[in-house]
């Protein structure tokens, strides 16, 4: 049965005729609701069943997760707490936050089918019964009255039939004078607005009391067999246990037992005196509200028993609050928070507000025993007048106070019972807040504590039980001041009970101050993202517009300091996704403003939380080098904190990492904040520092004392050098090996502003590496970067060079070892620093270069050989012939035979490589062997696929298109592919591939009649254009915006910028093309070769077609090496592209195999590679220069595609299997 919805409560009248409700009438009412309480438990079963079928989750379309999680909890937290044990308090609290989650939804609304009532109802019930079973009867009978206020009906037919007939004597007695309700539920309804407010009026009342007791009686308890004071009051029900009476649970520090006993020995009298004292004060049967605690006149001397006998109910509560019992209702509520249903994580501290630790309230000191009889005299006083009179006096006795300071306090306090009030105060209430707590703090004594618990208990309350923003903001902001003028404070805070998720929801809504709290409870990081908190926390951030100046520390660098934990406390992809919500300049420029000046730990907060934005998005350390002030980092290298002096080093070690001129002016603006001082200090670092960081510190040191006199601190120099060579051959320690060898790599170099080396790219490019189709054999760089244009490399590199040189053979040794090692990325970037090193020792005496080209040239030479990288190739021919200039040219004369043949292979890649053999011609002339054997080193693929239509290198992986239309990516390295990206938006088979070097993209060309645009984004390959056509695409070549396309039907057309198409070779059925230095050579299907100046359109026929009286076969394959043109049908023909315009006889011709036709062919520096009709498996060698077959290559089934470079041969076969072999 899921009851009717019902409007809320109007607000209760505290008017005249509204009478006290005293407390012996409350006291039955908790006894009939305890009497319920024990007929409920004996048929539990059969009330567990009817809840339970109406938790049946209705069909529908859509839902939320948060939703099932609610009625997950409310069907275990009831499951539970009907199968309780006595003593497990553990999982009586795992029940009370399972049910406390369904407790907090909004009654006026639905879930997954239910009624938000029911769900709500049935939680304040089982709680009720919770707290029953905790022998927490108040509290269960409040929890009680809950349930009935929302659903009177539900309650006395399905949780409770005949409380209703038992409760409704106390409505007779109680509503003379009053018109009668007509039903049950609303005489339900009426009693639980007219007996709640005061249920927890007294119990509220009573808190302390118990507070001030319980530490001596439990005491006493311990030493006398664990007894406890159980009595009878006049007014006042007995408790077996005290401390479950209020909100509060105990949580006392520990002492020496044996201290403890003897003490408590000493006291028993006074106990027994205390005893007799609280039975004389249980039998008045009015307790003094806060007016009266904050207005008695008396500083310390005794209250009379019969002073307020007679009171009336205005005089219990200030002018100002006629409708207290209203407030106190929604106060006291169950209501943690309606807006949101989110499940309470943060209960870590303790479980709940009741959970509080009040062992702060001045008792701890019991470990002597004076301070027990004075702790003893002051709760006997508290107990003699009553409680309230005791808070009356300690606002009174406060020293120095007169009349109007205790008027003064009396308003402060009471805006905190009375929280609604607070909504309406300003930043000088706040203020006025901290002086009184600070006044108490300062005093000793518990009336004292007992005034400062008051207040942590109030503000708590509003904290986490208020709707209104403004009062949640001043009460976060008063805590907030109280802990900063006393951290400690946080501690009795989180004993109290404070919540994560409270603190979350009121900074959820712009109560910025919250996130101090937050921070100050120290939260886990997988709190603080369970939470969800880093939008809030970035929005704290950005608020620049808000001023905090009453904090020792602000929202923002609350925020600031959180964040830096989010972004570096989990894995990869989730710091990424943290780090991409504040990579934006809005958020960067907010951050750069947070720290205050001199605040050193906020500053090593902000920069380490730039260092990952920096290596997260390279636009972020543009924005940190154009905008961030330098001098506030500097500072962290100066500091004695090591976090600080780490961190810095950090930060402008990855800020360096920019475009060489950009670099040197950041170095500038380092030099001007006190150069001698940053290189003393960096000087240090060197010596002290871990290992990574002294390895940090002697870079930025080694590039400071670039701009300082050559001639001057030569120690610093050879210090930082001497660190940095040392690292670079200790194999204990691979990482710090590899950071002194990515350092040395690129100290004379340069960056991209993404971050990334480009230093090995800069050194390719002084070996003439020229043609797109080499470059794109290289990873990663962007020859079009402007990093590589910047002038000032070779000058750093330059002064650079010097000062490394100046050490002498020293650096050779290092290097040679470096070159040596067996990790492949310390052998490489040796190489890269070989390199630059010897651009610079090219300028100087023959003597220091002979010596470095004995120690390094054996060495260097193993990188020539094909097996290597492209780029590992080209700069060990650039040491080479650095090192052999000048007088050293003999040194070429000891080139092994290998070496020699290697770098022939490369002379169609460098002019370098040609000028060296053409130097170890003139030594040493040679008759040139070469070596036919080919090893495989490559196989790969995903047969899923289909087969391999066509293979391209593009931005250094190898892009492999398959005939289901999808397209692979891999990686190379050695003998394995790694497969890195994969796409599939082709319909058809990918037919061809070629590179457009506008923008650096790669095209793809389908049988689909589309050619898409690719472009290399983020590390993956990304189409930014699709460009139709009317026919299916069979191969593709470009040149600068023009793209030449042959078709199904064998026309050539040509594709402009504007994507406007024309006809090329109109008469001319087209088979194949090559584009080459601004010319098309087309084959056509009549064995003819037509070419095209493409800048002047001007056509002419190269090779005429054959006039055989067979049936003329098409050109399959045109393929160019150099000056030289080759093209392939029935046999293969090559000759000089000038010498095919004059019609001169082709110098070379091959013939495979009679009747055999030639499908594919690759030309290299040695060989000729055919794939031929009559063995399509396979792939046959030729040497170029003789004509000879040497070999075959045989790939298992049909190959389809046919791919030279880097010395490399692949091919593509129809299984989707990719093979390479290397020539040795």
């Amino acid at each position: 049965m899921t009851p009717n919805q019902t409007p809320p409560s109007p607000p209760l009248n505290f008017s005249d005729h509204n009478q006290k409700l005293d407390i012996e009438s409350v006291h039955n009412l908790v006894s009939i609701i305890t009497h319920s309480m024990h007929n409920i438990l004996e048929h539990h079963q059969s009330l567990k069943h009817r809840c339970f079928s109406q938790l049946k989750i209705q069909s529908q379309d859509f839902f939320e997760f948060s939703e099932h999680s609610v009625l997950s909890n409310l069907y275990w937290g009831i499951h539970n707490i009907l199968n309780f044990d006595d003593g497990r308090e553990t999982k009586i609290e795992e029940c009370e936050r399972m049910l406390q989650i369904p407790a907090s939804l909004d009654e006026n609304g639905v879930t997954l089918g239910i009624s938000n009532g029911y769900i709500v109802c049935a939680s304040c019930f089982y709680l009720s019964i919770l707290e029953f079973l905790r022998k927490n009867e108040w509290q269960s009978a409040i929890y009680f009255l809950q349930a009935v206020s929302v659903s009177p009906k539900l309650v006395c037919t399905e949780f409770a039939p005949g409380v209703c007939r038992s409760l409704y004597p106390l409505f007779l007695r109680q509503s003379d004078g009053e018109s009668v309700p007509l039903d049950d539920d609303e005489v339900m309804r009426w009693i639980a607005r007219r007996y709640k407010p005061w249920l927890m009026y007294y119990q509220i009342m009573s808190t302390t009391h118990f507070c001030a007791m319980n530490r001596v009686q439990r005491s006493r308890s311990n030493v006398v067999s664990h007894s406890s004071y159980d009595h009878q009051r006049n007014g006042l029900r007995t408790y077996s246990n005290p401390e479950k009476m209020h909100c509060l649970s105990f949580q006392e520090s520990i002492v020496n037992d044996h201290v403890e006993e003897v003490c408590l020995n000493s006291c028993l009298p006074k106990l027994e005196r205390r005893k007799n004292m609280v039975v004389q004060t249980a039998k008045t049967s009015n307790l003094k509200c806060l007016k009266d605690i904050l207005t008695e006149s008396e500083p310390d001397s005794p209250i009379s028993l019969h002073s307020d006998t007679s009171s009336s109910v205005e005089e219990f509560f200030p002018q100002n609050h006629e409708e207290v019992f209203d407030q106190l209702e929604r106060r006291g509520s169950l209501r943690i928070q309606r807006e949101e249903a989110m499940e309470r994580i943060s209960r870590s501290f303790s479980t709940s507000y009741r959970d509080t630790n009040v062992s702060s309230l001045g008792l701890e000191a019991l470990d002597q025993c004076t301070l027990l009889e004075d702790s003893i005299d002051e709760e006997s006083e508290v107990v003699k007048h009553g409680y309230i009179g005791s808070i009356s006096r300690m606002a009174k006795t406060l020293p120095s106070l007169q009349q109007k300071d205790s008027e003064f306090i009396e308003r402060l306090i009471s805006k905190l019972c009375f929280t609604e009030d607070l909504g309406n105060e300003d930043e000088d209430y706040t203020v006025e807040m901290k002086a009184i707590y600070e006044l108490l703090e300062s005093k000793s004594g518990i009336k004292y504590t007992l005034l400062k618990d008051v207040i942590l208990d109030q503000l708590l309350k509003a904290i986490t039980t208020s709707k209104e923003e403004n009062v949640v903001r001043i009460s976060v902001s008063i805590l907030s001041t109280i802990v900063a003028s006393n951290r400690s404070v946080i501690e009795d805070v989180k004993r109290k009970g404070l919540q994560l998720y409270d603190l979350a929801t009121a900074l959820k809504r712009n109560v910025h101050e919250a996130v101090i709290l937050i921070y100050l409870i120290d939260p886990s990081p997988l709190e603080i993202k369970t939470l969800e908190l880093l939008p809030c926390l970035v929005e704290v951030v950005c608020a620049s517009k808000v001023k905090f100046t009453s904090f020792f520390l602000t929202p923002p660098s609350a925020s600031l300091m959180m964040i830096e934990v989010l972004v570096s406390a989990f894995d990869y992809e989730t710091n990424s996704m943290h780090l991409g919500l504040i990579s934006s300049p809005r958020v960067m420029s907010s951050l750069l403003q947070v720290p205050r000046k001199d605040n050193l730990e906020e500053f090593v907060s902000l920069a380490s939380i730039l260092v990952k934005c920096m290596r997260f998005d390279g636009k972020c350390r543009k924005y940190v080098a154009e905008f961030c002030p330098v001098s506030p980092f500097v500072s962290l290298l100066l500091s004695n904190q090591k976090r600080a002096t780490s961190v810095g080093l950090e930060f402008f070690n990855e800020l360096l990492r920019m475009p060489r001129s950009s670099a040197i002016h950041l170095l500038d603006q380092i030099q001007k904040h006190g150069s001698i001082n940053n290189m003393c200090a960096l000087f240090l670092l060197t010596q002290n520092s871990e290992a990574e960081h002294k390895l940090l510190a002697a870079n930025l040191l080694l590039q400071l004392e670039v701009l300082e006199d050559a001639s001057a601190k030569c120690m610093y120099r050879e210090e930082a050098v001497e660190a940095l060579l040392e690292s670079l051959i200790c194999e204990e320690s691979p990482q710090k090996q590899a950071l002194s060898s990515f350092i040395l790599s690129n100290l004379g170099g340069t960056f991209s502003w993404t971050g990334e080396p480009y230093t090995i790219a800069w050194l390719v490019k002084k070996t003439g590496l020229a043609l797109q189709h080499h470059r794109n054999l290289i990873k990663t760089y962007d020859f079009l970067d402007l990093s590589l244009q910047d002038a000032g490399v070779d000058s750093w590199c330059g002064k650079i060079g010097q000062r490394i040189l100046h050490l002498g053979t020293r650096v050779f040794d290092v290097l040679d070892k470096g070159l040596k090692s067996k990790s492949k990325r310390v052998s490489r970037d040796s190489l890269a620093a070989t390199a630059w090193i010897g651009c610079e020792l090219i300028k100087g005496s023959d003597e220091l270069r002979n010596t470095a080209c004995e120690m390094l040239l054996h060495t260097i030479e193993q990188f020539v050989h094909p097996g290597f990288e492209l780029e590992e190739r080209l700069l060990a021919c650039l040491c080479i012939y650095n090192f052999t200039s000048g007088k050293g040219m003999k040194k070429i004369m000891n080139l092994s035979e290998g070496v020699r043949e290697s770098l022939r292979r490369l002379s169609s890649v460098t002019w370098m490589a040609e000028e060296l053999l053409k130097v170890a011609d003139y030594f040493q002339p040679n008759k040139w062997r070469i070596s036919c054997v080919h090893s495989q080193v490559l196989e790969a693929g995903n047969k899923r696929s289909g087969g391999v239509s066509c293979l391209i290198y593009y931005k250094g992986l190898l892009y492999s298109g398959y005939t289901d239309g999808s397209i692979k990516a891999w990686e190379i390295k050695g003998q394995t592919a790694a497969l890195v990206h994969e796409t599939k938006e082709h319909k058809k088979a990918v037919t061809c591939f070629t590179l457009y070097e506008p923008g650096n993209c790669l095209l793809s060309g389908s049988a689909d009649k589309t050619i898409k645009k690719w472009q290399m984004l983020q590390r993956s390959l990304e189409c930014i254009e699709v460009i139709p056509t009317k026919e299916s695409i069979k191969s593709i070549e470009s040149w600068n915006e023009l793209i030449f396309v042959t078709t199904q039907t064998h026309k050539l057309k040509v594709i402009d910028a504007s994507r406007k198409v024309r006809d090329v070779f109109k008469n001319k059925r087209v088979k194949c093309t090559r584009v080459l230095q601004g010319k098309v050579y087309a084959g056509c299907m009549d064995s003819s070769i037509q070419e095209m100046m493409i800048m002047n359109n001007r056509q002419q026929e190269i090779k005429a077609p054959s006039k055989s009286w067979m049936q003329t076969k098409p050109i399959s394959a045109i393929s160019t090496y150099k000056d030289w043109l080759y093209n392939a049908n029935l046999v293969v023909e090559g000759s000089k592209t000038k010498d095919w315009r004059r019609g001169i006889s082709p110098q070379m011709s091959i013939v495979p195999e009679k009747g055999a036709s030639i499908l594919a062919m690759e030309v290299v520096e040695d060989f000729i590679y055919l794939n031929c009709s009559t063995s399509m498996s396979s792939i046959q060698i030729w040497l170029r220069g003789t004509q000879h077959k040497v070999g075959r290559l045989s790939a298992g089934s049909k190959i389809t595609c046919i791919l030279s470079a880097n010395d490399m041969i692949l091919c593509g076969t129809e299984k989707g299997v990719i093979k390479g072999w290397i020539p040795l």
